[in-house]
């Protein structure tokens, strides 16, 4: 599963998002962790190891990567990464029941890390692993309207109406509150891959 935002951000270097990429197909899903050598990453992605070397050191600047010099090899560690890819797993077990196979293989669209709002959109998603269908999206009545549920902030689960206006519901708490948004604007994103899945 690769982060779309890395494509589209003016900072990086062609070669900054190879190496960005290639460290995402040496990490750990549990705790986000990778450990190849120079000499490995070249041999995926075909740059020298001072282009590597490089791009390892933009990276870590700009905060999409943090690296550890270990005695024969670095750390690294991709947070970003780790975190798109838990929230994926946590929303397709809240919509389909499954907590185990997610396909780690597309691209997500940017998306805003601070206030995890998403668009709804997937690309180049293999068919080979599609996922279970989804379960129908849960529904509140409030003020006389039915809202359906939209996506996910924080501890609050949010619901769209008809005609656009929205509310939010606390996960643990009975509270509902209207929340003021841009129609359409975001959709949580993992309910890209389960609609990739699906077609619905």
């Amino acid at each position: 599963m690769g982060d779309l935002n890395i494509i589209y951000d003016k900072r990086l270097t062609a070669n900054d998002k190879v190496v960005y990429f290639t460290l995402v197909s040496f990490m750990k899903k549990e705790d986000g962790t990778a450990f190849p050598r120079y000499a490995t990453i070249s041999k995926r992605c075909g740059l020298s190891k001072s282009s590597i070397q490089k791009s390892v050191k933009h990276l870590a600047k700009l905060h999409l990567i943090t690296t550890k010099r270990l005695q024969s090899t670095n750390k690294y560690l991709l947070s970003q990464q780790l975190a798109l890819e838990t929230m994926v797993k946590k929303k397709q077990r809240m919509l389909s029941g499954n907590s185990e196979s997610y396909n780690r293989r597309v691209l997500i669209k940017p998306y805003n890390y601070t206030n995890n709002r998403y668009k709804n959109n997937v690309n180049n998603y293999n068919k080979n692993n599609s996922l279970p269908p989804a379960t129908e999206k849960p529904t509140i009545e409030y003020k006389g309207k039915t809202y359906k549920e939209h996506g996910r902030e924080g501890y609050w689960n949010e619901f769209i109406a008809d005609d656009g206006d929205m509310i939010r519901k606390h996960s643990f708490k009975n509270i509902i509150e209207e929340k003021k948004t841009s129609k359409n604007r975001f959709n949580a994103a993992a309910e890209k891959i389960i609609y990739a899945a699906t077609g619905t």
